[in-house]
């Protein structure tokens, strides 16, 4: 950033996402308060009037639309509430530099409690920005735990099918074999006993 930038930028006293307090949202008003009390605030000004509708007794005639006198008492209403705050900043800002002490010990201490709100705004922003950085690390290992219990508990159901299917085929093998077994040992009984009732050589001759 430039120089001429930075010396022509005014300075952001509260950010957008600082919280306020309640008390705050009356210590950052402008020090002239709206209910500064002048000679003009005394003065009751008289309402808006609407052109196209005057108050009665007057009337607008339908025939014709010229509104010179209701635009001229708005015009006055207006020249007359610019003045009345011209001259309520004006008292405002020269009490602090020309008037009696009392009134610039004022100013100075508005100021002074301003900062002080700032300071104590600024110190509750970084308290809960540490909050919440504290919270969202404890929320990431927490994650990072339940991750990490998840994937141990999913490696022992894996490990634990992968176990039991293994030893359902040794089992279903060891079956099969022992089933094999039986029926050759079966088979090779009932062949013996076939020929021992029923030889093939009955004269003999064969050796």
């Amino acid at each position: 950033m430039s120089t001429t930038a930075t010396m022509t930028t005014l300075p952001k006293i509260t950010p957008c996402g600082t919280p306020r307090s309640v008390s705050a949202s009356a210590s950052y008003g402008p020090y002239p308060p709206p209910e500064l009390t002048s000679t003009w605030n005394q003065t009751k000004f008289p309402s808006r009037v609407n052109p196209l509708a005057p108050p009665p007794p007057k009337r607008r005639i339908n025939m014709s639309w010229e509104t010179t006198p209701q635009h001229w008492h708005n015009e006055k209403r207006r020249l007359f509430m610019q003045q009345r705050e011209h001259e309520r900043y004006h008292s405002a800002w020269a009490k602090p530099f020309y008037g009696p002490p009392a009134d610039k010990e004022a100013y100075r201490r508005h100021f002074r409690e301003v900062l002080k709100q700032q300071m104590s705004d600024s110190d509750h922003k970084k308290q809960l920005d540490l909050k919440n950085k504290v919270r969202e690390s404890e929320e990431a290992v927490e994650y990072d735990r339940q991750c990490k219990v998840k994937d141990f508990k999913d490696f022992v159901k894996k490990f634990n099918y992968l176990k039991n299917f293994r030893d359902d085929n040794k089992t279903f093998m060891e079956d099969t074999w022992e089933k094999n077994r039986f029926h050759k040992i079966m088979t090779d009984k009932y062949d013996r006993e076939i020929m021992r009732y029923n030889p093939i050589n009955w004269s003999g001759t064969l050796s």
